[in-house]
């Protein structure tokens, strides 16, 4: 009896309230377990308002299948493992989310708290890591899908454009420097394999925890074995910016390239015009001018509703939710899980940029299909110098960084 006074209750409010109301239940409900707040905060910034752009974007139209979609975050923090568990059974297990886009969402232990369920999951990882878990067994794993390759061939593809450079490198040496998580340490890996096989030598090779601020014993080798490269490897911009500031004191002749690092909006913002020259990778449309009107005009909506440029990691996310909501149409059904997941996992989808992306058997989606845009920052601004050969977009567009003189 009381349960149904309470519903006439609720009924009459929400009458008396209007036809504006959208109740809880009448919302498809999107899981976002994002690093809030710790180390990776700065990059959690980029995937939630990737999927926030989206998420707005598709309810603006109208919805999905005549429904809101409702964003529902949870912190991951450091990815431990215990914190990733809890975000897939806080957001599949009680709050009943019909999809997660995770951006990061750690290195294997991920798929299998994730995999344990069926709801769609779209992870930005690029870790060799989960995709070995993924091959355990990927029935199992089938409503898990990684919007990018894993570390190794995104590290060669670096390696590559950094000898391609239309520049005259003074010597064949690199300095290597990683953090000391997966991500960095198989990155690494796969630049000084690269070098090796190219003739490079590696003079320095170090991995360090994340929260370095002291980086005096590093540049002391820097200096004196003058590489003529760097590569650092962290997602940090607190550990990116304070290296190099300790570098300028006493700049040698050698290329910075933070690759990834670079991505994090505390680079640009708390560098600007300082940061002059230093090099990195992106994964998102190519700027500040993007190869296509519609692509173009995606930024200058973005760029009105956040005031900022979009992160690396940005756009693959936005992608990410995009493409789910055109498999969820397709099949008619958001609960439909399985059958959604056949169809991201059997259809390619073109994003604005024109184009063609899909996933290989290991769901991941291969370098091949989402090529990484290589960028400088020039007068304070992320320069795209490089999208891959043959791509037909840009030449390179590469400066000479302040410190080295000509």
């Amino acid at each position: 009896m009381f349960k149904k006074l309470l519903f006439c209750a609720l009924l009459v409010i929400s009458l008396g309230l209007g036809s504006n109301i959208v109740l809880a239940a009448d919302t498809i409900k999107v899981g976002a377990p994002l690093p809030m707040t710790g180390p990776y905060a700065g990059d959690g910034i980029g995937y939630y308002q990737g999927v926030k752009f989206a998420i707005d974007e598709i309810n603006a139209a109208g919805g999905l299948l005549g429904k809101q979609l409702e964003l529902i975050r949870f912190d991951t923090q450091d990815f431990a493992p215990e914190r990733v568990m809890m975000a897939a059974d806080q957001l599949i297990g009680q709050d009943k989310v019909d999809v997660i886009h995770a951006g990061w969402a750690g290195w294997g232990q991920d798929v299998r708290s994730y995999g344990k369920y069926d709801v769609p999951t779209f992870v930005l990882n690029a870790s060799i890591s989960a995709v070995n878990v993924f091959r355990e067994n990927p029935q199992q794993y089938s409503n898990w899908f990684q919007m990018n390759d894993v570390e190794r061939n995104l590290a060669i593809d670096l390696f590559d454009v950094m000898e391609q450079l239309p520049y005259e490198y003074p010597n064949k040496k690199i300095a290597v420097i990683t953090a000391d998580d997966s991500w960095g340490t198989e990155s690494g890996t796969g630049v000084k394999d690269r070098a090796k096989e190219k003739g490079w030598k590696v003079v320095v090779d170090e991995v360090v925890p994340y929260g370095t601020r002291e980086w005096g014993p590093i540049l002391t080798k820097i200096r004196k074995t003058k590489p003529a490269w760097i590569y650092m490897e962290i997602v940090s911009a607190p550990d990116c910016i304070t290296f190099f500031r300790q570098f300028m004191k006493a700049p040698t002749a050698s290329l910075i390239n933070l690759g990834y690092g670079i991505s994090p909006p505390d680079v640009i913002g708390n560098l600007g015009d300082e940061g002059e020259g230093i090099l990195g990778y992106f994964l998102g449309i190519p700027g500040p001018t993007a190869p296509n009107p519609k692509a173009n005009a995606w930024l200058d909506q973005f760029r009105n509703k956040f005031n900022n440029e979009p992160a690396a990691n940005t756009f693959p996310t936005y992608v990410g939710v995009k493409w789910w909501a055109e498999a969820v149409e397709k099949v008619g059904d958001v609960k439909a899980y399985k059958k959604i997941c056949d169809y991201i996992a059997s259809n390619p989808y073109m994003d604005i940029a024109g184009r063609k992306l899909w996933f290989d058997e290991d769901h991941k989606s291969p370098i091949q299909s989402w090529p990484m845009a290589h960028l400088q920052i020039q007068n304070g601004e992320m320069i795209t110098i490089y999208t891959g050969p043959g791509k037909g977009y840009l030449d390179y567009k590469y400066k000479l960084p302040p410190w080295i003189k000509k």
